[in-house]
């Protein structure tokens, strides 16, 4: 399911739902409606929220409950989460509330349904959810639509959703029993934000690689240490993968055979250890993904509704503690990712660390060449470092201590973004730099995938004579991540 949510975030393909979904869907609601006739009291569909789920409510007032549900709960802040995120909530949603457990009504679906393929996407802002009784405050805001109200990402531009319903570009529904607890009950907001990061990841990731064997160029160090004998003897599948690429991506490489009889005995820890390292990064990143795996095929809304048995269930699927966990743990390692590439920078600028000019420039003193951009790069990781305090400890007690233990998912998921976003730049820069250290190397030959991302890297930034605006080089980031024959090429000698 991961790889369909790649491919969704991908191509945007319309979505439609199966006529067993829709079966399922059915059945379920049948059963709610049937308790609500029979006059069974069951949480959140006669009853209030939270600490209120004593209070019974009124048949008559079983739709307005609803209604004010999503009214309530909509009150996150900050900036709107990118649309790319609130397109996974809502694919995310349609697929939990698909599976026919939830108990809400076809329209509601089919509405979600209606508006992704429309390429309608809610104005989410980023917090206010703590990620347990479900993502309730950024799920509400998504769900304002399906009744009229709020604004949403529309052609390009924010429009109120009122615009969009006189021009009858779609027709808001009315709430029954049960609607606006399952919209707004489950872990999609978490979950699209950790599937988006490993989305991009994979891709950075590949990148980092990379740049790690540009440094290795650059620096003049030995790729002994990426031999297989030695990845096969520790038996760590990361670390074995990591050195099989750095081999690949090094091979040919007359740089690395120009020094084979070198004096040099050992390099620094940042060279020698990249398959330990990256290895290690490379297996959180696909135990991360297992979790995401599951979650994406759960369902995490509440009461749950289980009509073969005749039951509605309350539980606490909503809870995104496997969420919040994942997402400390990943942040952790990219952080990890970043300083190893902090290491070989500082390295390559320091010379006598790599026998390259102080700084990766003539004539150092008058200009300063690269000394200013390792301190950015310093500071990206302090940033990524403080980052990497766990949320998932940070638990609060919400609704008057009915909701006594949380996950703070969301909360985990959007320091990992800015720790995605900090290592785009980080492993840029160190692109940068291997690039104008391999410019010293008398002009030999690079392996065959770094050879490919040194030519890529100086088709978009000159080799750095003197000092000049290093904001424009640094600018020139989206033009590198970007470029799908470039990254056909690298993929090509991983495959």
């Amino acid at each position: 399911m991961i790889e369909k949510a790649f491919e969704f975030l991908q191509s945007r393909e319309s979505v439609t739902l199966s006529p067993t979904a829709l079966a399922k869907i059915d059945k379920a609601r049948r059963l709610v409606l049937d308790f609500i006739g029979q006059g069974k009291t069951i949480y959140g569909i006669n009853t209030g929220f939270g600490k209120l789920a004593a209070v019974k409510i009124e048949p008559h007032e079983l739709a307005e409950l609803q209604v004010n549900l999503l009214y309530s709960h909509a009150c996150a802040v900050g900036e709107p989460i990118n649309s790319d995120i609130v397109a996974l909530m809502m694919w995310l949603k349609i697929q939990n509330l698909s599976q026919g457990y939830s108990g809400c009504s076809r329209a509601v679906i089919e509405t979600l349904v209606e508006l992704l393929n429309k390429k309608i996407y809610p104005v989410v802002p980023r917090r206010g959810s703590v990620g347990a009784s479900g993502d309730l405050a950024p799920l509400a805001h998504m769900c304002l639509p399906l009744i009229g109200e709020g604004e949403v990402y529309y052609q390009g531009k924010i429009v109120p959703v009122q615009e969009l319903v006189e021009k009858k570009v779609y027709q808001p529904i009315s709430l029954g029993p049960k609607d606006g607890l399952s919209l707004i009950n489950g872990t999609q907001y978490s979950t699209a934000l950790l599937l988006y990061t490993l989305y991009h990841i994979r891709q950075i990731f590949t990148l980092a690689e990379l740049a790690a064997a540009m440094s290795v160029e650059a620096a003049l160090a030995t790729d002994t240490p990426f031999r297989s004998e030695i990845q096969d003897i520790r038996r760590q599948k990361g670390q074995q993968i990591v050195a099989q690429h750095m081999r690949r991506f090094l091979k040919n490489s007359e740089i690395v055979q120009s020094h084979v009889n070198c004096n040099k005995v050992q390099d620094p820890y940042s060279f020698r250890c990249i398959p330990q390292v990256l290895g290690s990064v490379l297996d959180t990143i696909w135990f991360v993904e297992d979790i995401v795996e599951r979650e994406i095929q759960a369902v995490t809304d509440n009461p749950l509704v289980f009509p073969d048995q005749g039951e509605i269930l309350s539980g606490g699927n909503f809870h995104a503690e496997p969420l919040a966990l994942a997402a400390d743990y990943l942040t952790i390692a990219l952080t990890e990712l970043g300083n190893i590439s902090e290491r070989r920078i500082s390295i390559l600028s320091d010379t006598t660390m790599s026998g390259l000019p102080a700084f990766l420039v003539d004539t150092g003193g008058v200009n300063s060449g690269f000394m200013i951009a390792h301190v950015t790069v310093a500071a990206l990781c302090a940033e990524n470092r403080t980052l990497s305090h766990p949320a998932a400890v940070e638990s609060i007690p919400t609704s008057a201590n009915q909701e006594d233990h949380v996950s703070m998912a969301p909360n985990a998921g959007l320091k990992l973004l800015q720790v995605l976003e900090n290592i785009r730049q980080i492993i840029w820069i160190e692109f940068l730099s291997a690039a104008q250290g391999i410019d010293y190397r008398k002009n030999l030959a690079s392996g065959d995938g770094t050879k490919i991302a040194y030519r890529k890297v100086r088709s978009l930034v000159k080799h750095l004579s003197k000092d000049r605006l290093l904001i424009e080089d640094l600018r020139k980031i989206d033009d590198f991540y970007n470029d799908a024959e470039f990254l056909r090429k690298i993929y090509s000698l991983l495959n």
